[in-house]
């Protein structure tokens, strides 16, 4: 024989059951207190949380030295040095190799630059060039201006263009900001390539970390941030990705996902490396130095990630705990509501 409470004293049958249901509710409420379950996940976190921001910071030292010798680098091959050094190829492939070689694995992209010439007798125009003006051919070339120059009447032109989509032909008419210029007279190639910054990509969820218990997930909303100083520490895992490539030995191939704007630091040319020698022993000791920061990031940024994962254990338990005693005080309100509606004669009460 199965036996049950029917009856409260003091209270009518409806509305000492759904107190009763209060009083169970609220000893669920007092197992995840702050000397319980939630507390214990709070200290934990913590606990977890002060190793991940010291080691994120070892990360964005390490990270802040490599791109700071890559901003070096920029300098060392922009193209105010390319115009004082000068250095053309007769091919395409030439000029790229030429660029992958000199800046041996800092480049998150790379292209063959049209170098077109021509001759004094086809400048009829004095006029500056500025970049980013637009460029064009009769015969379906176009691009920008990579390198800002200034024509002079009666005298032999170049501009070096990037960005180019079709071809110049030679002899065609070449239209530089809008502006005519006959006869095409040559055409050679400028080795060029962008660096951008070495990142670290947070795994985060917002809504898991702090808890936001007003989600049914909190995995629903996940953003991939860089890491910073206003980022370190949290998120559920790192990732380092050289040059903001999802393949760093793959210029021009796909930059990581990230939700941060990912900038460059500069372009980049070929030059000649024998009148340039300065500068080309510069770029060689700033990429032993991004070589050996790349390295030295690894175990750095391994750890967080590993710690981390741990932490992540303690968000999601916290997430949970608070989540639940936010739907058991849901339910509390909710009986508390009905128990003053049931009260009340003018509803029949009290039930």
């Amino acid at each position: 024989m199965g036996f049950a409470v029917t009856t409260y004293a003091g209270k009518t049958p409806v509305i000492g059951l759904l107190s009763a249901s209060n009083n169970s509710q609220q000893e669920l409420l007092a197992l995840s207190s702050i000397n319980t379950t939630l507390g214990t996940n709070k200290d934990r976190y913590d606990q977890w949380l002060q190793p991940c921001v010291a080691l994120d910071n070892r990360v964005i030292t390490e990270l802040t030295s490599i791109n700071t010798s890559k901003s070096s680098i920029v300098t060392n091959g922009n193209s105010t040095v390319f115009e004082a050094h000068p250095k053309y190829y007769s091919t395409s492939s030439t000029a790229i190799n030429a660029a992958t070689t000199l800046y041996n694995g800092t480049l998150s992209t790379v292209q063959a630059a049209n170098n077109l010439n021509f001759i004094g007798i086809n400048v009829k125009t004095a006029t500056n060039f500025s970049v980013g003006a637009a460029v064009s051919s009769a015969t379906g070339g176009s691009g920008t201006v990579s390198i800002q120059n200034t024509s002079q009447i009666g005298n032999p032109f170049n501009v070096v263009v990037q960005d180019v989509t079709g071809s110049f032909g030679i002899g065609a008419t070449v239209y530089l900001a809008g502006i005519a210029f006959t006869a095409l007279g040559s055409l050679d190639y400028v080795g060029s390539g962008r660096l951008y910054n070495d990142n670290v990509i947070i795994t985060y969820y917002p809504d898991l970390e702090p808890a936001n218990t007003s989600v049914e997930n909190p995995f629903a909303d996940l953003q991939l941030k860089i890491l910073s100083n206003s980022t370190k520490g949290i998120g559920v895992a790192n990732t380092f990705y050289p040059n903001s490539l999802e393949n760093a030995s793959n210029p021009n191939g796909d930059f990581v996902d990230s939700d941060d704007s990912i900038n460059p630091i500069g372009r980049v040319y070929t030059f000649d490396t024998a009148s340039g020698s300065t500068q080309k022993s510069n770029i060689d000791n700033l990429i032993v130095s991004v070589t050996s920061g790349r390295s030295g990031i690894t175990s750095y940024n391994n750890g967080s990630s590993t710690i981390k994962g741990y932490k992540k254990g303690a968000s999601v338990n916290i997430w949970s705990l608070e989540k639940t005693d936010v739907d058991i005080q849901t339910t509390i309100n909710a009986n508390n509501a009905a128990i003053d509606i049931l009260k009340d004669p003018a509803n029949g009460g009290p039930y």
